[in-house]
């Protein structure tokens, strides 16, 4: 299989993982083959990029740490217990002539907050999630979720707890905590939950006045989770994963010791980040670049790191940084690549996947070349780079190749 953009997409292509609308039903199956219609049905339900079969891929090894299947059911519990609590405090308007009420309102009714807001749900969520990620190997991150725009906020939150656990999971975590590290990242952006509609689209432009009542969602999310008498430090991560090491976060400008997240005997020091929420705001911010809103083009796993590097230690805990860096591989199955040199210059400018990833040595991956230089489809090539080394290659952006897509650094991670 391999993720192609809308652009890149054919008719007769066939698909790989199946694509859910937003109320969790089956758009469309994997093994269904592509009309030209599709297209258009797609960027309707906001998705830009999709797995699709290819022929020579059939080897490709998935390592997903999450499956599909649990991911989407999660999906739809949370937004599902998110539209519940949103309609009973009265968020969902009846009469558009109605206004709905400001977060200052509905918290001042903690007994109705207490009760619309069913927290089991993403204890269930998490539950699910941390059975899956027992059985993965704490040193390798690889996630290939396709994003849909309507469940942006639950797809985001659950790839931010898969590589925060992983993370946990490094520094020897217990069972307990790595499980309540997960359930304190799905909730750390319930502040929302308050907000008005329009704030909520991940692609609005918003005005500064909209964008610091966007920004108050951490104090939201803090006094709900005390509301629903949910632990203080799964609500602090809820509070302070935009805190930054040099107290240039929000909102209280907390700052961090770019020390190892170690277990304590108490609480973080007073005007301290706590180490949930330094590995969560880690996690958000990498999920931000290699998974980005549809429409925005996601960052390679390369680029990705140069860019954490750029925030470690100033804004980002550089001990939990380096952690995560050493987890993300330089070539994962499913990554796109292009070759760049080779001794006969017979394959320079082909565009390939990464069949099978080389733990011994990370940059000579087994490959399979699929489009040639002029971005014309070719039958599949397979190679094996730990034994022509004398290929060398570099990241490909989906659609470079084959597209006018072009390469970009990142200049800010959205949040």
């Amino acid at each position: 299989m391999i993720q192609i953009t809308l652009k890149e997409l054919r008719a007769g292509h066939v698909l790989a993982k199946s694509i859910y609308r937003d109320t969790g039903e089956i758009m469309l199956s994997a093994g269904y083959r592509m009309t030209p219609d599709v297209s258009t049905k797609l960027k309707e339900i906001g998705i830009d990029r999709i797995w699709v079969q290819e022929e020579g891929l059939e080897d490709l090894e998935s390592e997903d740490l999450v499956s599909e299947v649990t991911i989407n059911q999660c999906v739809l519990l949370l937004k599902r217990t998110v539209l519940d609590f949103r309609e009973k405090v009265g968020l969902v308007k009846i009469k558009s002539e109605e206004l709905p009420p400001s977060p200052e309102q509905i918290l001042s009714k903690p007994e109705q907050v207490k009760e619309a807001l069913k927290v089991s749900a993403f204890k269930k969520a998490a539950a699910d999630i941390y059975h899956e990620l027992k059985k993965a190997d704490p040193s390798i991150l690889h996630m290939t979720g396709t994003r849909s725009l309507g469940n942006f906020f639950q797809q985001q939150s659950i790839d931010c707890a898969i590589v925060a656990a992983l993370i946990a999971k490094r520094y020897s975590f217990t069972p307990d905590e790595i499980e309540d590290m997960i359930f304190s990242v799905l909730l750390m952006d319930i502040g929302y939950i308050l907000l008005p509609e329009n704030l909520l689209n991940p692609m609005a432009k918003l005005s500064l006045e909209e964008l610091e009542l966007k920004k108050r969602h951490t104090d939201y999310g803090f006094d709900i989770l005390r509301i629903c008498n949910v632990s203080l430090i799964c609500a602090n991560v809820a509070l302070q994963h935009h805190e930054r090491q040099d107290g240039g976060g929000y909102p209280r400008k907390l700052t961090g010791s770019n020390k190892p997240p170690v277990r304590t005997t108490g609480p973080a020091a007073k005007g301290k980040i706590n180490r949930y929420a330094e590995i969560a705001a880690l996690a958000l911010d990498y999920v931000s670049l290699i998974a980005p809103p549809p429409g925005i083009a996601a960052q390679t796993p390369i680029s990705s790191i140069k860019f954490l590097v750029r925030l470690s230690g100033s804004k980002l805990n550089s001990a939990v940084v380096e952690t995560l860096l050493s987890m993300i591989p330089v070539y994962s199955a499913g990554n796109r690549i292009m070759v760049t040199s080779d001794a006969n210059n017979e394959f320079s400018g082909y565009i390939g996947i990464v069949l099978r990833s080389n733990s011994r040595e990370q940059n000579r991956p087994a490959i399979v070349l699929i489009y040639n230089r002029s971005g014309e489809k070719i039958p599949a090539v397979q190679l094996n780079l730990w034994e022509r080394k004398d290929i060398e290659i570099r990241e490909a952006k989906l659609g470079e190749g084959t597209t006018d897509l072009t390469e970009s650094e990142p200049s800010e991670v959205q949040s």
